[in-house]
């Protein structure tokens, strides 16, 4: 039905008077205790204090008043007064600023909707309908109904009363001056009270214009006087609402409120499970983080192990990625070019070998820029004489990342310092040519890898 329609909406206007005072004409005609006083609608005196309030000539009862704008149409261009929510909820007309109504123009129209009661008959002669019709000017308008079931359009039908236009409004009688109302039983009559149902009004404008003296009917409310309740699923009477989710049930029913709550519970809230089975909110930095390893595998195992590099804990170089030739972990002791495992200061540091080792070439160097082997150089004997010829170096593909030519063994600047244009290159095997031209000509090629580690703590 229409007002199904207009769910979403009549649960923000619900959720807008609840973050405010009972003091305006929605949140004095929601049904609800807006303000946590105990009392509802035109009970609590915030309601009273409404200019023109509504509430005295439709019996105090918040509940009658129009609802929802089902259509809206003033056939104008540039009228001052065009919003249709202001037609809406108890009147609360005065002429200042902030208290509005709605005008219907030249022939313009309103239909407006109710979704907690319907307007019904009285069964006699008292007025079944009242609308606010404002302003200083008397301006008449013409009263239309929607029939809430197929029983009360077979009951008009056959009592004379027709849909003339086809748009499912039935059509009654014109109403004119200030909050003029209307008797369904005057023009259909014989039915007791509540025989007869609507869920909906359309009134139109009789004689206003666009651009004269008066822009049609001003229309600041409507209440049913002849009324029943109906809950959100149009049963008379029935136990269901809304709730906060804007699902239609009864407050016992075990889903109320929780159809949209999220993993925290919150109604409408916004967190979610992440890939780690947490509920935060997706703005959360934790969100998808919380289980991560150190690889940024979700719900992996890999820590970081001793010597600072990420690792599986069973794999087999875990702690031992910085263990130097001694077995210390993030030791210093280094083969020297006897093949001895000393510390660099140790006095035998490269001493301790016979004279046939000419030249001593290392398998690994640390480019970490702590003074400590931190270059790929090669070491010759002391009593040796030699120079460098050639000195390259290879990534594993074969490509040329360093070349040097032509230099003694005491130069600092030529020895490959684990950079490749400026970059420093990733931990791994490269490989290398050399090759030595010593005191009595004789050349000698060396090839063979070079590891980069990094043994920093």
């Amino acid at each position: 039905m229409i007002k199904q329609l207009f769910s979403i909406f009549i649960l923000f206007s619900l959720s807008a008077s609840l973050l405010a005072q009972e003091n305006n004409p929605i949140s004095c005609s929601d049904g609800i205790d807006n303000d946590g006083d105990g009392l509802i609608d035109c009970e609590d005196p915030e309601c009273e204090s409404l200019p023109n309030y509504g509430c005295q000539t439709c019996f105090s009862d918040g509940l009658s008043f129009a609802d929802f704008v089902i259509e809206y149409d003033s056939n104008c261009n540039g009228i001052d007064s065009d919003d249709p929510q202001t037609a809406l909820g108890v009147s609360d007309f005065a002429e200042v600023a902030g208290f509005e109504f709605v005008s219907l123009g030249e022939r313009g129209f309103i239909k407006l909707g109710f979704n907690n009661n319907l307007i019904v008959n009285s069964g006699n002669n008292d007025p079944d309908i009242w609308v606010f019709e404002i302003g200083p000017a008397v301006e008449p308008s013409f009263i239309s109904l929607k029939p809430f079931d197929q029983i009360t359009i077979d009951f008009l039908m056959n009592g004379g009363v027709f849909d003339i236009d086809g748009d499912g409004y039935f059509d009654f009688a014109a109403i004119a001056g200030a909050t003029s109302s209307l008797d369904i039983d005057n023009y259909i009559s014989g039915f007791p009270f509540g025989e007869l149902k609507f869920d909906a009004i359309k009134i139109t404008d009789i004689d206003g214009d666009c651009g004269g003296s008066t822009s049609g009917a001003d229309i600041d409310a409507v209440c049913a006087l002849s009324t029943i309740a109906i809950d959100c699923n149009d049963i008379i009477n029935g136990p269901s609402v809304l709730d906060l989710c804007g699902v239609c049930l009864e407050p016992d029913d075990p889903n109320f409120n929780l159809s949209c709550v999220d993993c925290n519970g919150t109604p409408n809230g916004t967190a979610m499970l992440d890939i780690c089975g947490e509920c935060l909110e997706p703005t959360d930095p934790n969100f998808d983080n919380s289980c991560t390893d150190c690889l940024g595998t979700i719900d992996g195992t890999a820590i970081l192990d001793s010597c600072g590099v990420c690792l599986e804990p069973n794999d087999p170089t875990f702690n031992l990625s910085c263990i130097d030739c001694a077995g210390t972990l993030n030791g210093l002791a280094v083969i020297d070019l006897c093949e001895e495992c000393l510390l660099p200061d140790d006095p035998n540091f490269n001493l301790s070998c016979s004279e046939d080792n000419k030249v001593y070439i290392p398998n690994v160097f640390s480019p970490d820029d702590d003074g400590i082997n931190d270059k790929f150089e090669i070491f010759r004997n002391q009593e040796v004489n030699a120079q460098i010829l050639t000195y390259r170096i290879f990534d594993r593909w074969g490509s040329l990342i360093h070349e040097s030519t032509n230099f003694d063994f005491g130069s600092n600047s030529n020895w490959w310092n684990g950079e490749f244009k400026g970059e420093k290159l990733r931990p791994g095997v490269y490989i290398y040519y050399i090759m030595v031209e010593f005191q009595n000509k004789e050349v000698k090629e060396y090839s063979g890898d070079i590891s980069i580690t990094n043994s920093e703590r």
